[in-house]
């Protein structure tokens, strides 16, 4: 039976593909990568580099590349659906069988029953009278016994085994607690409770269940972190989970807000705003974000305001607008005293505002009318870079703002969206906004030069360098290959950039069939509701290809494309499928070559 391509996509996106690598060949971090010597072919200079972010490997002196399924087959010299059921293994996941298999169904609710029954547990255990401090905490924070039911708030008390004699009681086995991380071993091999001292908070998926917990210190006593989650279990994927989206999922809010923390969230529900969720316990991932879409057009990031909040900011609003949401920024004033003054840290940075705070400190209008509003992330972007050069007192601040702001907008597609930041920035600056547009302008020109200097230098190699190494992928046009693998890699992974491909775009102007094939994978991918990145697409790919599409993964990082840059790779795939195609009539061509040229 084929494994299901959810099943496979959950296995690679649970992987760390360079934890995975570094058991078996010690990796140094050189940028974005992870360097090593091949631990497939003998060398002194290392040529094997792992990419991080897209989950694939690449090796420049023997060719060989994949993703986590492939890297475990290559190192352990093992058929592929061995080398899944170890990384299976290592996940924590279960192999699927037959979709009438009872012996899974009937472990997976066993599992979602343990959870459910340890969330009583740890309710029962707050309502009773060791939970007394832990009361006393929630309400210091402002929690009401309403919201604590609703969201079905707990206690794990101090005892390294209370819950696990509970849960035996009930009838689980050790096995089962250790499968959702309530349990787990000491050194001497005895069961302990994972969560221990902490307030707990369930987190339920839309469905209802309760598939993991995320617990916060009491006592601070423990082994150091303030919060801890449940890691991936049979059960539980933190990648494609969103907190209290099982109740957000059900509000009349057109704006879903997005916060870092479940105490966060839960003061904003408490208050009013009952669309805001939060990713558990992880950077926000483009499966979360994928799964917000499915409720909202719209997201308000509402992070911390210090400098991992700023940084975590930044990421997010890039994966929210790749999976087609409007995103707007709203920033939290920093904390004043009673005499109105900001108040600031020891390091000199103003004191931060989370949510939760400003909500017990100004209320729920003061937020609501913050709420309304909100910047957008183009306008959040222009803020934080006017931000950086104080009060522009000096002629060299001035230039340093405008060339910043000038490297940003020259990035938007939208003519109008760079009119409105260049007027902004020039106003900001006290210079005309034409210099700025000028400027931006020239910026753009400059950057489509390099692009198609090195397209120009790309087709004056020789053929055979630009050949795929195997026969069967021969590029019959490298001058259309070239376009189509630009295209390829913009929109794997970027949903916009897809989306304006599809609209444009048809299979059958590729003149490669194999990256035709790849093109169709992340369109089909799309439209089935699976993430069309690299790394899961390469589970598809013959051996070849691999090798092929792992050398086009890693060519030398150009511009990141944009809408516009997109479509002239489009313009000339077409015009040399029409080429190809179309009737001999050398005119035809130049007069529609001249017409491109104008456009």
């Amino acid at each position: 039976m084929p494994l299901p391509q959810r099943f496979l996509d959950e296995l690679i996106a649970r992987t760390d593909l360079v934890a995975l690598a570094g058991r078996y060949v010690p990796l140094k971090k050189k940028g974005g990568s992870y360097w090593g010597c091949c631990p497939f072919h003998h060398e002194k200079t290392p040529s094997f580099h792992v990419e991080q972010d897209k989950q694939f490997f690449k090796c420049f002196g023997c060719g060989e590349g994949g993703n986590a399924v492939h890297f475990m087959m290559k190192i352990e010299n093992l058929p592929y659906i061995d080398a899944v059921h170890k990384l299976a293994d290592m996940a924590g996941m279960e192999m699927p069988e037959d979709e009438g298999d009872e012996k899974n169904r009937v472990r997976r609710q066993r599992l979602l029953a343990l959870n459910t029954d340890a969330a009583r547990y740890f309710y029962d255990t707050l309502s009773g009278p060791g939970g007394a401090e832990a009361r006393a905490y929630l309400q210091k924070r402002g929690m009401t016994p309403q919201t604590i039911v609703r969201f079905g708030l707990g206690y794990a008390d101090q005892s390294w085994d209370g819950l696990i004699l509970a849960m035996r009681q009930k009838g689980y086995t050790d096995q089962e607690l250790e499968a959702v991380r309530l349990g787990g071993r000491s050194k001497r091999g005895s069961l302990y409770c994972f969560f221990r001292d902490r307030i707990m908070f369930p987190i339920i998926d839309v469905r209802g269940d309760v598939v993991a917990f995320g617990g916060r210190i009491l006592h601070g006593d423990g082994d150091g972190r303030k919060y801890i989650n449940s890691p991936d279990t049979p059960v539980y994927s933190k990648s494609r989970t969103l907190y209290a989206l099982n109740l957000a999922k059900k509000t009349k809010e057109k704006k879903f807000i997005l916060c870092e923390g479940n105490i966060d969230v839960i003061a904003l529900h408490q208050a009013g705003f009952d669309s805001a969720v939060a990713s558990c316990g992880t950077a926000l991932t483009s499966e979360q974000a994928r799964l917000l879409k499915k409720y909202t057009d719209e997201a308000v990031i509402c992070y911390d305001a210090d400098a991992a909040g700023q940084k975590a900011t930044e990421k997010a609003i890039d994966i929210l607008k790749a999976s087609g949401l409007a995103v707007q920024v709203l920033r939290l004033p920093p904390r004043r005293d009673e005499k109105g003054k900001i108040i600031y840290n020891a390091d000199g940075t103003p004191a931060k505002v989370d949510p939760d705070d400003f909500i017990r400190l100004s209320g729920a209008e003061a937020f609501r009318t913050l709420l309304d509003k909100p910047p957008t992330d183009g306008q959040y972007r222009m803020s934080e870079i006017r931000r950086k050069y104080g009060e522009l007192a000096d002629d060299a601040q001035r230039i340093a703002y405008i060339k910043e702001a000038v490297q940003y907008i020259a990035g938007i597609s939208s003519t109008v969206e760079r009119e409105v930041y260049a007027h902004a920035a020039a106003k900001e600056a006290g210079v005309s906004p034409d210099s700025v547009l000028t400027e931006a302008k020239r910026l753009r020109e400059s950057r489509r030069r390099r692009q198609e200097k090195q397209l120009e230098q790309e087709a004056l190699q020789p053929e055979r360098l630009r050949q795929p190494q195997a026969w069967e992928l021969h590029y019959d046009d490298p001058a259309s290959a070239a376009m189509e693998e630009r295209v390829v890699t913009a929109v794997l992974g970027d949903g916009a950039l897809l989306r304006c491909a599809k609209e444009r775009l048809s299979p059958e102007w590729f003149s490669s069939p194999f990256l035709a094939k790849i093109y169709r994978m992340a369109l089909e991918r799309m439209e089935a509701g699976l993430e069309p990145d690299a790394s899961f697409c390469m589970s598809q790919l013959e051996p070849d290809e691999l090798r092929q599409f792992t050398r086009i993964l890693s060519s030398p990082v150009r511009e990141r494309t944009d809408e516009a840059l997109l479509d002239e790779y489009i313009q000339k795939i077409e015009y040399r499928y029409q080429k190809r195609t179309a009737p001999p009539d050398d005119d035809a061509l130049l007069r529609a070559a001249v017409q491109r040229k104008k456009g």
